[in-house]
């Protein structure tokens, strides 16, 4: 019969398991400072999407010849240049509906959405899904035909 040479754990063999473990640890660090900066850009595309729906909603109040606040303010009803124009939230977005017609995402991602008005200020307070809250006043230009 043959003898098996069974010598036991050997140093190469604990050298290549350390350069796969090496490896692993690398790969761990590496998908945590990939995901850093992409939380961050999350983040900023969420007030970029803000600031963009903010934008909007005042060039759409720039000239209003009359504006309505609907259901308890969470719908806005006005007459511009374009005709007629309705805010309102569907789900979890908000949207422009021109002439009672179309669906026009503005802002996505939010859970409640309020509007409130005072002669010359719009003021929007909107909830967003994870929780946090965006106010921000617009300034409302009604001019009478």
């Amino acid at each position: 019969m043959k003898k098996m040479d069974e010598q036991g754990y050997t140093l190469l063999e604990n050298i290549f398991q350390l350069l796969i473990m090496t490896a692993f640890i690398h790969l761990f660090l590496l998908f945590f400072f990939w995901k850093g900066p992409i939380d961050q850009q999350y983040a900023d595309y969420s007030s970029t999407q803000w600031e963009l729906f903010s934008v909007e909603l005042q060039q759409l109040l720039a000239n209003v010849k009359e504006i309505q606040l609907l259901n308890a303010g969470k719908v806005i009803h006005l007459q511009n240049n374009h005709g007629s124009v309705t805010i309102e939230q569907s789900g979890t977005v908000i949207r422009k509906r021109v002439a009672g017609s179309g669906h026009i995402p503005l802002f996505t991602g939010i859970q409640a959405v309020t509007f409130t008005f005072d002669s010359t200020t719009l003021t929007a307070f909107v909830t967003m899904v994870d929780g946090s809250v965006n106010v921000r006043g617009f300034a409302v230009g009604i001019y009478p035909e």
